[in-house]
């Protein structure tokens, strides 16, 4: 029998259609509503319905004084504090440790404790022999033992600042309420005392023959003066679910309050909602917690559809993943957690909002980038957003100007002035943006849930006159809605119910699944911080950590009673502040209780599985991409890289430069050596320039050397033009005398080569190699300079480190991995090329001279001829290559040359690498 559907039966039997003459007060607004429902299964006909009231609804509607905003409530503690004080301490600082002193408050209150006492600065053990007589002799106890620990006070820092923040808690308490009492509001717990210490308040509740309260347990000190008031008056009855003999059990803490209870708030109605079958228990172990909720999908497979399974989480994390694993044969799902706002996209928008600062050179792009990556954005501004981040990144702009973001309404407001804005400003730009993704279409009914909310607590923020700097608001900010929760709305009486612990109170199903039953989330670890000492909490009967347990073993005992089934699931994991521990509770019921148990722990096989290569065939569309690319569009062409990638690894060239696969490009602050390289080869350009065909002395290079100022400038250049860098400092400015230094050494080999006539520098060729199947493939390099001295030569500048290799043409084409075969094979190709070139026309020998800048000044150049002998074999060898390219019965296919595959960026996708 379901403890709830006892009290209304027996209340329908004795009253009947007088029922409605009564007001019935539960712990909770659920358990009100299933007593509504089993009531409205009895009557036969309507009649009118009892008030119902949750202890605190009808607490706060009898008070004088409306329930205060919590946000309100801490602004005005501060300007009291800085008042009573005399401190500096800024807002965001007294925040975290304001909110401790407004709970303490509260429970001062709530257990109606001698604030006075309290608070008192105890200067004397005398004076605790004298002023707290009112004390049991445990409580005595107890609030001695921290005073002789802290007596004498001695110079420690921290009794220090315990006695300086000690001294104010006191006057800090009756400003504190006189200025609530002034406004007609307060907190909670002045609120209950009011009514506590008030019995006449109670005379309004007269318009009610009887006030029942159902399903209470742990009650403070103003809930147990309210009811004995009641009691005393002839108007209260009391009814209890103490039916559990593990609840009964003395052993056990959930007992804690049941005596107090039965024996001064007795029940007027004896009910008998006692359960004499145990339970079916299963405790099932998962090294996961989401997949917890997987196996809480398979549990509601096996049940009935309807209001008779509950899934209870301790852990308010696992809601959404929850909701997503919920089976289909349970259409109706009624939720009545909240959902947490600070695990929203909403509010990682609104943080990357708030830390962004405009700064004299613009936008700072680690702060910039998250914003336009960001899903709201992308959803409201996808064009702009997409083309703004593409540019930044390209053209890697470690500074976005504001002037990128206009012409777009919601990144324009994001980027708005920002520099030095106070926190009104920042309110009124958060509002706006809020107000900008609300109107968007594709925002569902959630989301503008989730706006609403935020909505509200900017709004409360920006009403309440303390002056603070963004950054402090931003702090506060994310305090404030940390503790938010948006309230699931669904109907309460059908479908599953999903609940946290407190709501289980009263309610009985035949199905319970807990989540996350593990030690240190059910039960807590540990209770909430508090400013009061836990031997002066004990001692002034506030709640303690013994306390909070005796809670959680009631609420945990009582709802698995008349269960059928219960299911108690929790994570094996031992990471993290995770320490895989089952919780108390089902230990308890395995060794205390030895009741029959069925466990599982649920593990996963984790096994490489084999992975098929990759192999890439030539269908007609890919083959018609690559007569798009290389032969029939004039712009593009193979180069010496492409072809040296394909001798490596075919399936690699696919990626790359068929398909046209990218490697992510990243903003980088310090120079990359592809862009060490390109600020060189400016620079050397530059130099030359003057110069071009024209003879070259050697006293010319060597006047160019000694200019350092004009290397330094052209040096600068580069850094603007690759790095959008205005002004070298740091250590790029280290970089930078590298490379005015890397610049002098090969002047000065330059120099020792002298005279030789400069012909070109960073010249485009290209050139076409006609192939079996009937068309020309386009060919193209970039050599990087031309000189003549007795041969022509084609000099390349190679910043990295390097040696140039030519044991035979056949070596080239075998993809050994071999950095200077890639040399060579670059250098040959380039000769290739040239020997078709109109203006650079060369018969017999040409040299080949690549320049590696870090040995150049020791060792020299690399350079060798190479005869119109080698010239053609090596040319025969790239049509080969290029018609094996072309063949439609050759696939690209990954390598099997493992050094080729640990740096290639396509590694993750062929998997070939993995072998």
């Amino acid at each position: 029998m379901k403890f709830l559907r006892e009290v209304a039966r027996c209340f329908y039997e004795r009253d009947g259609e007088k029922i409605g003459e009564l007001c019935f007060v539960f712990p909770n607004r659920r358990s009100g509503l299933f007593f509504q429902k089993y009531l409205g299964e009895m009557v036969e006909k309507p009649l009118f319905s009892p008030a119902i009231f949750t202890i605190k609804d009808l607490i706060l509607s009898l008070s004088r004084l409306r329930e205060a905003d919590t946000t309100e409530s801490l602004f005005l503690l501060y300007s009291l504090y800085l008042d009573i004080s005399g401190s500096q301490e800024s807002f965001d600082e007294f925040v975290y440790w304001g909110e401790i002193i407004l709970n303490d408050f509260n429970d001062t209150d709530k257990f109606l404790a001698d604030p006075k006492k309290l608070f008192a600065n105890i200067k004397d053990l005398k004076e605790i022999e004298s002023d707290y007589s009112f004390l049991s002799e445990d409580q005595l106890s107890a609030v001695k033992s921290f005073w002789e620990g802290f007596l004498p006070e001695g110079d420690s820092d921290s009794k220090q600042k315990f006695k300086m923040v000690w001294e104010v808690l006191y006057p800090l308490y009756l400003r504190f309420r006189e200025e609530l009492q002034s406004r007609s509001c307060g907190y909670q717990g002045m609120i209950y005392r009011e009514v506590a210490e008030n019995p006449t308040l109670l005379d309004s509740l007269s318009e009610y023959r009887q006030i029942v309260f159902v399903g209470m347990n742990a009650l403070n000190e103003c809930e147990k003066s309210i009811l004995r008031s009641l009691k005393n008056r002839g108007v209260a009855d009391f009814y209890w679910d103490y039916f559990s003999p593990m609840v009964q059990d003395s052993q056990n803490r959930a007992s804690q309050f049941i005596n107090y209870n039965l024996s001064n708030f007795p029940s007027s109605i004896e009910i008998d909602a006692y359960n004499h079958q145990t339970p079916q228990i299963e405790i099932i172990g998962v090294a996961s917690s989401v997949i917890q909720t997987k196996i809480v999908s398979q549990i509601l497979d096996r049940c009935s559809p309807g209001m008779e399974s509950a899934v209870i989480l301790p852990d308010e994390r696992l809601l959404m993943p929850l909701l997503h694993s919920i089976p289909e044969n349970f259409p109706d799902v009624n939720v009545t957690m909240g959902y947490p706002l600070r695990g929203t996209p909403l509010l990682s928008l609104i943080e990357l909002v708030v830390s962004l600062k405009e700064e004299s050179r613009g936008y700072y792009h680690k702060r910039a980038l998250p914003i336009l990556r960001h899903s709201y954005v992308k959803l409201i501004s996808p064009i702009k957003a997409k083309a703004i981040y593409k540019r930044v990144v390209q053209e890697n702009l470690i500074y976005a100007g504001s002037e990128l973001f206009e012409g777009d309404e919601l990144l324009e407001r994001i980027f708005s002035h920002s520099e030095d804005m106070d926190s009104s400003a920042l309110c009124d730009k958060i509002v706006d943006v809020l107000s900008i993704v609300s109107t968007h279409k594709e925002i569902d009914k959630i989301e503008r849930e989730f706006i609403y909310h935020l909505h509200a607590t900017v709004t409360r923020i920006k009403g309440i006159l303390i002056p603070m700097s963004s950054q402090t608001f931003g702090r506060l900010l994310m305090q404030l809605i940390g503790g938010v929760t948006i309230p699931f709305r669904g109907e309460p009486l059908s479908g599953l119910q999903v609940m946290g612990v407190l709501e289980t109170r009263s309610l009985d199903f035949e199905n319970i699944i807990y989540c996350s039953l593990n030690e240190g989330i059910f039960p807590p670890s540990s209770s909430s911080n508090s400013f009061i000492p836990y031997n002066l909490r004990r001692g002034f009967s506030l709640p303690v950590k013994e306390y909070d347990d005796a809670i959680s073993s009631y609420l945990f005992y009582r709802s698995i009673y008349r269960a059928k089934r219960a299911y108690l699931i929790y994570d094996t994991r031992t990471e993290g502040l995770n320490i895989g521990e089952a919780s108390r509770f089902i230990l308890q019921l395995k060794y205390h209780y030895k009741l029959p148990i069925k466990e599982s722990t649920v593990s996963f096989r984790v096994t490489s599985t084999k992975r098929e290569e990759i192999v890439i065939e030539k269908s007609p569309k890919v083959m018609e991409m690559m007569m798009e690319r290389f032969v029939n569009d004039d712009r593009s062409a193979l180069s010496a890289s492409a072809l040296n990638k394909y001798i490596e690894c075919p399936l690699s060239f696919y990626f790359s430069n068929v398909e046209g696969v990218e490697e992510e490009i990243e903003i980088s602050e310090e120079v990359e050596a592809n862009e060490f390289g390109s600020i060189f080869h400016d620079t050397m350009q530059k130099l030359y320039s003057p110069h071009l065909k024209q003879q070259v002395s050697d006293t010319t290079i060597e006047n160019m050397a000694r200019n350092i100022a004009l290397i330094e400038k052209y040096v600068d250049e580069g850094f603007l033009k690759h790095k959008n860098i205005k002004q070298v400092k740091g250590y790029n400015l280290l970089i930078k005398r590298i490379i005015v230094k890397y610049v002098q050494q090969t002047l000065l080999y330059d120099s020792k080569s002298a005279p030789f006539l400069y012909l070109a520098s960073e010249r485009r060729v290209r050139s076409v190699l006609p192939v079996k199947w009937g068309y020309n493939v386009n060919l193209k390099g970039f050599i990087d300079r031309l000189d003549k001295t007795d041969l022509l030569r084609i000099v390349d500048y190679k910043t990295g480190q390097g040696e140039l290799k030519l044991k035979s043409i056949d070596t080239l084409f075998e993809g050994n991995g071999d950095s200077s075969d890639k040399v060579a094979f670059q250098m040959m190709l380039y000769a290739l090329m040239l020997k078709g070139d109109k203006e650079f026309v060369f018969d017999g020998e040409v040299k080949i001279a690549p320049y590696f800048i870090r040995s150049l000044v020791k060792k020299g150049s690399s350079e060798m001829s190479v005869n119109g002998e080698q010239i053609e074999s090596f040319k025969e060898r790239v049509v080969t290559l290029i018609e094996e390219i072309f063949d439609p019965s050759v696939p690209f296919a990954g390598s099997e040359n493992e050094k080729v595959c640990k740096w290639c960026p396509y590694s993750s996708i062929c998997f070939n690498g993995s072998r």
